[in-house]
């Protein structure tokens, strides 16, 4: 009776210990939304950014802030009706995106009559008339910034490649992007270092340097990639905080590259003020990154920064241990949320260690259980028994690795690099050599979810030998005779062989899981389970079951073993 109840008590602490773990929200590959949620609470709400801009009078950045939240709350209703007043307070700024006296002087030159509200507000699209051009290269030769009268020197810049000069018939592009860079240069929104550069590199192309012609034609296009979908306002923000060119030229491929997310690119710049930051994640996640960066911008500032510093996907329940998990969210307490958004590398370690532990109970429930089924005189080997402490870690590590891979599937997913998808050229002769290379052996390069792989069935190996190790120091343990000892190896004979059971079936499972996509993992895996299953086994055989086994034959051999049974033969 009372081994029951121990097995029973030690499954009850190994399933706490299990919710332990699963409770608190870290994982390897993924960031949980609730630690963004907790970060958002810690700083400013979506609202009151926005709010911050509308104070500014800065209509053309909150109306892309609002444009990429998807949360109606009754606060963000009521910002986007002072939004809605402030553009019917101030119709100009519908054009401009906010307070810009040169540019708004600019405006009302060109255009006393103003402008609609249909009419698009690009800062392109109002420079490519050319008498809009004209009227403000007139302005602009005004100006005493010598960095605006650097940049005018290239007006007609020769050596360009892939845009026109000014004179040109096809030149309004190239002469448009010159005249947004001056105007945002003259609105002081380039940072004066930044400027300083920009106006350097113009002034090298203006006498002759072809690589710096080559770096400020980049310059240009970047900046009509931006410009063709930002009002000046909005445009001048990000200028803001472009450091170098660099800065300048990722933001300009994120629009690029998204040109349907426009506001929600523009929230996500807005937010950490780091495009390289922000390109670089875009880059790593490019099948996540979009979803997920909607979902944290709704949360903040703050929340946005964690996904980002977190360089991770959102993590996504798709298991029934995990929606059992997300059953039990209420009763999750606060501290585990903060411990996962503050230390992850701690919270991780608690968690693996809780599996462990919850692992370790569950063996000795499992040893407690096969030991009461057993005769009260039968002899056992001793819990303290290296096998046996070996067999339960090995046993709490497999558990470990299974319900963490239960709850997060996607550690088994190998993480592909990321491909240039840039223009190049290509050989036929470099497509032939690589057909002639094996498709198996592209499989072989190892990554993370081969090792956990291969660690996994070295582990299931392992414990079948110290199952084994025990079996024999259970037979050498009964007071039986030599040859009723190798009678009871003989009826253990399948067990012996279980690790090749084992191995050719982790072979099969895993070529199967392989081939339907559940597992990314490279076939050398898979091969791996037979090999550690012949290992083992041989092993266990050659180096264990083999001496002792001689030994039981030898002393079955003996001359008063030999005498018994001339009398027994006699009777």
């Amino acid at each position: 009776m009372l081994a029951p109840l121990k097995t029973l008590v030690l499954l009850v602490l190994a399933a706490v210990a299990a919710l332990s773990a699963l409770m608190l929200p870290a994982h390897l590959r993924t960031v949980d939304i609730r630690t963004i949620e907790w970060a958002g609470d810690q700083g400013s709400t979506s609202a009151t950014t926005i709010l911050e801009s509308l104070s500014a009078a800065h209509t053309g950045p909150a109306g892309f802030l609002l444009e990429a939240m998807s949360d109606p709350s009754a606060e963000l209703l009521a910002v986007r009706q002072q939004y809605q007043r402030l553009l019917e307070t101030n119709p100009q700024y519908r054009v401009s995106g906010g307070p810009a006296p040169y540019f708004e002087d600019f405006l009302n030159t060109a255009h006393p009559e103003g402008y609609g509200r249909d009419n698009p507000n690009a800062i392109l699209s109002l420079l490519l008339p050319r008498s809009e051009r004209r009227l403000l290269v007139e302005r602009l030769s005004q100006s005493r910034n010598s960095n605006v009268a650097a940049l005018l020197t290239t007006r007609n810049l020769p050596g360009l490649i892939q845009l026109h000069p000014a004179d040109h018939a096809a030149g309004a592009p190239y002469d448009a992007g010159i005249l947004s860079i001056a105007l945002l240069i003259q609105d002081g929104a380039f940072d004066a270092s930044h400027a300083l550069k920009v106006a350097q590199v113009a002034r090298m192309a203006s006498s002759g340097d072809m690589s710096a012609t080559r770096l400020y034609e980049d310059f240009i296009i970047a900046s009509l990639s931006l410009a063709r979908r930002l009002d000046f306002r909005s445009l001048a923000n990000l200028s803001a905080i472009a450091e170098n060119g660099d800065d300048w030229a990722k933001m300009a491929t994120l629009f690029r590259a998204h040109p349907d997310r426009v506001p929600l690119l523009y929230t996500v710049l807005h937010y950490s003020e780091n495009p390289q930051q922000v390109f670089g994640y875009l880059a790593e996640l490019p099948e996540t990154a979009l979803n997920d960066l909607s979902i944290a911008v709704n949360d903040g500032p703050a929340a946005t920064q964690h996904l980002l510093n977190s360089g991770q996907a959102i993590y996504q329940s798709r298991s029934s241990l995990s929606a059992l998990m997300e059953r039990l969210n209420r009763y999750r307490p606060a501290f585990c949320v903060q411990l996962a958004a503050q230390q992850r590398e701690l919270a991780l370690a608690l968690k693996l260690g809780m599996l462990c532990i919850a692992g370790l109970l569950f063996a000795l429930s499992m040893g407690a259980a096969w030991r009461g089924s057993l005769p009260t005189d039968t002899a056992t080997v001793s819990r303290r028994n290296p096998a046996v402490l070996a067999r339960d870690a090995f046993i709490s590590l497999v558990v470990a690795i299974t319900l963490w891979a239960m709850v997060e599937p996607d550690v088994l997913k190998s993480q592909e690099p990321v491909t240039d998808n840039a223009p190049r050229i290509e050989f036929a002769v470099a497509d032939s050599l690589q057909a002639l290379k094996s498709p198996v052996k592209a499989m072989q390069d190892l990554n993370q979810v081969t090792l956990l792989v291969l660690a996994l069935f070295f582990i299931v190996q392992l414990v079948i030998y110290c199952f084994c190790l025990i079996k024999l120091r259970e037979i050498g343990k009964q007071n039986l005779s030599p040859a009723m000892k190798l009678r009871l190896l003989e009826n253990e004979e399948n067990l012996f062989d279980f690790g090749l059971y084992v191995g050719l079936g982790g072979t099969v499972l895993s070529l199967i899981l392989v081939a339907v996509g559940v597992v990314e993992a490279s076939l050398m895996a898979a091969y791996a389970s037979t090999l550690f299953g012949i290992l083992f086994t041989a092993i266990l055989k050659v180096l264990n079951l083999r001496p002792y086994r001689r030994k039981l034959i030898i002393e079955a051999g003996e001359p008063d073993n030999a005498g018994a049974l001339m009398k027994n033969i006699e009777l």
